[in-house]
């Protein structure tokens, strides 16, 4: 049960408990002869008790024929009048005797004002032995005179929640205060929530533009490297929470005194990183810069495509990363079209108002398909998609000592006194298309001394071979290896394995299966 529905459960329970002592009188009633121990929280029966500062719970004892009785709480903490509506939200009002920390009540309400752990004691005293049964028996203990039942009940109190946040720029902490942040276009704030008070669990960062008042960026990190692309002037806004099933939900929001103004950036536009093949043929350019939205452009791009210039339909500014120039060609390309780009410089804008450079003959890298998955293929699960083969004789793990990419690639030892080495991945399967040609790749890293003469790659369970020479791949780096494969009706569910037929060490990583694509 979470603690709002609790909450709502507490206040039918405040008015069962009103009525089960309606009738009692304010003063101690004389015990009966029957004695019998027990008790009643508002935490019903949760394992835990659980609130937060500012909320009052409520505890009774249900005991009969106790000579002596007495509740104690903590300082700081009060003792409530009920009854208590839902309505009600000024619980201060209800405190009665300010300052004690003893009641002699049945049932008490206590208002939680200290954060941390607090106990709310119960004891009660007794002429005959007496034991409450829960989870665990817990029996009275003899002082001489009395039977003596000391129970405390422990109750974490979550305390209100203060939202702190931070901003560092060019890796400096900013003083909080009025002054401005002056940042160029283009470069990145990082925020970092500092939030300790009430045990936040979540937080998010908010971007605000002054001028307009639109949110322009946002993130849940407790470190937030946020870009600040268009001119302006921003503010920052940290919201600090705390959610779950079984704490109490809180939340504050912390407001960064400086304002963040953007000024055009001292850097050239410019184009970064590779220009891409996307699975849908566009051509994608990565700038350092946030472009302002345009139309047309297309005479400023010169695509070449195996040596002949293509023409250009369009050219636009990606609808989800505006750093970013989405270029699509009137003709089809193909995975094996070696393209150009040549961008003539000019003409378009970034929103801090820089013209981008020109560029010529920057090479395209083509979109591959994987039909494998990379993780498996590529071992970062730790080969969990691979196993050895009944009949494997060699040494066969899933290594950080090298790898082509990521962490984790196969290693396979083979030793004179050892069988060939056999693994296959028997927990990945994939399924090719009948009549379409493939390509095999993976990647091998043979150690020096190894001296088998060969590798084979099979396509199970139809135990089709691809046999690759050792003796010309170079010692010590990583080769990758391709070979054809054209696929007929059967090839479904199919897996891999590896052969390892002499001796020495060889590392796999990289396994890649995509359609071969031919220009008509």
């Amino acid at each position: 049960m979470n603690l709002i529905m609790r909450r709502q459960y507490l206040y039918i329970f405040i008015v069962m408990l009103a009525g089960m002592y309606s009738c009692v009188e304010e003063d101690y009633t004389a015990p009966s002869e029957f004695s019998d121990l027990g008790w009643y929280t508002s935490f019903l029966r949760e394992p835990s008790y659980v609130t937060s500062v500012g909320e009052f719970e409520s505890f009774s004892d249900l005991s009969q024929g106790a000579v002596e009785h007495s509740w104690t709480i903590q300082s700081g903490n009060y003792f409530l009048k009920g009854p208590i509506s839902k309505s009600d939200t000024i619980l201060t009002e209800f405190i009665i005797n300010e300052g004690d920390t003893l009641s002699g009540d049945k049932t008490i309400h206590v208002l939680f004002q200290e954060p941390g752990i607090q106990y709310v004691r119960l004891v009660n005293k007794f002429r005959d032995s007496v034991a409450f049964r829960g989870l665990d028996t817990v029996s009275a203990k003899w002082d001489g005179e009395y039977w003596v039942m000391d129970t405390s009940f422990m109750v974490d109190v979550y305390d209100k929640i203060k939202a702190l946040g931070i901003m560092k720029y060019n890796s400096e902490v900013i003083d909080r205060g009025p002054d401005t942040l002056y940042v160029e276009a283009g470069t990145q704030v990082e925020f970092v929530d500092m939030s300790e008070q009430g045990r936040p669990n979540t937080r998010n960062w908010q971007i605000r533009n002054l001028s307009t008042k639109l949110y322009v960026a946002n993130s849940p990190d407790s470190v937030a490297m946020i870009p600040f692309n268009k001119l302006g002037v921003y503010q920052a806004f940290l919201t600090s929470s705390r959610t779950g099933e079984t704490i109490p939900p809180g939340s504050d929001r912390d407001t960064i005194p400086n304002p963040i103004k953007v000024i055009p950036s001292s850097q050239p536009f410019e184009l970064t990183g590779d220009i891409v093949e996307l699975e849908d043929q566009t051509i994608r350019m990565s700038f350092n810069g946030e472009f302002e939205p345009f139309s047309g452009g297309t005479e400023l791009f010169t695509v070449m495509v195996n040596g002949q210039a293509f023409d250009v339909a369009s050219v636009v500014p990606a609808a989800s990363n505006p750093t970013k120039l989405d270029l699509k060609l009137t003709q089809e390309i193909y995975r094996p079209d070696v393209i150009t780009v040549s961008f003539a410089g000019g003409e378009l804008l970034s929103l801090d108002e820089r013209s981008p450079g020109a560029f010529m003959d920057i090479p395209v890298k083509m979109h591959t398909a994987n039909i494998l998955n990379s993780v498996t293929y590529g071992f970062e699960d730790g080969g969990d998609g691979w196993e050895a083969m009944w009949d494997n004789g060699a040494t066969v793990e899933f290594s950080t000592e090298q790898a082509a990419t990521g962490n984790f690639s196969l290693k396979v030892s083979k030793t004179a006194d050892q069988a060939a080495g056999k693994i296959h991945s028997i927990n990945a399967p994939f399924s090719l298309e009948d009549g379409k040609t493939y390509l095999f790749k993976y990647k091998v890293y043979v150690v020096e001394g190894t001296t088998t003469p060969s590798v084979s790659l099979w396509l199970l369970p139809n135990w089709t071979q691809f046999w690759e020479s050792i003796d010309n791949k170079t010692r010590g780096e990583w080769v990758e290896v391709t070979t054809e494969y054209e696929a007929n009706a059967d090839d479904l569910n199919r897996r891999f394995m590896l052969q390892l037929p002499q001796n020495g060490t060889i590392y796999f990583d990289d396994f890649w299966v995509m359609e071969k694509e031919v220009r008509p």
